[in-house]
């Protein structure tokens, strides 16, 4: 699969991600991982399953995060049922101000013809002097 026909499959994930993101829904969220996930973020220990993906935004948001948007950067295939994708990401309130922002790498498992996060890496770049 060529990186552009990736990037277009990816416009539905990346808005089907932000609905449940900035709609509060951390169950839809967190029914785009696989089972077997792996969250690794700031200052935690890394951490498996989709309850982890669930806790992990929905403690974002209940630090004060109200909506996301990503930038993506770069996507690729990892053969045919696997993708890469980098990018940022920003966390705003609900005022509109910035939460926190900073990257990310996420990889993709295809799955009953589905494409599912499987290891989801993101990272601040706030210092916590700046927090």
């Amino acid at each position: 699969m060529s990186a552009n026909d990736l990037k277009s499959n990816w416009q539905g994930l990346y808005e089907n991600f932000l609905s449940a993101f900035n709609g509060h829904d951390m169950n839809a969220l967190s029914a785009m991982y696989t089972e077997d996930c792996v969250v690794m973020t700031t200052g935690q220990p890394t951490l498996k399953g989709r309850d982890a993906a669930k806790a992990v935004f929905g403690a974002i948001q209940s630090s004060g995060a109200n909506t996301a948007k990503l930038i993506l950067e770069e996507i690729g295939g990892l053969g045919d049922n696997m993708a890469f994708e980098r990018g940022c990401y920003v966390f705003n309130k609900a005022d509109g101000t910035c939460f926190d922002k900073g990257k990310y790498v996420g990889i993709w498992k295809k799955i009953n013809g589905q494409w599912l996060l499987y290891t989801d890496i993101f990272n601040t770049d706030v210092s916590s002097s700046q927090s």
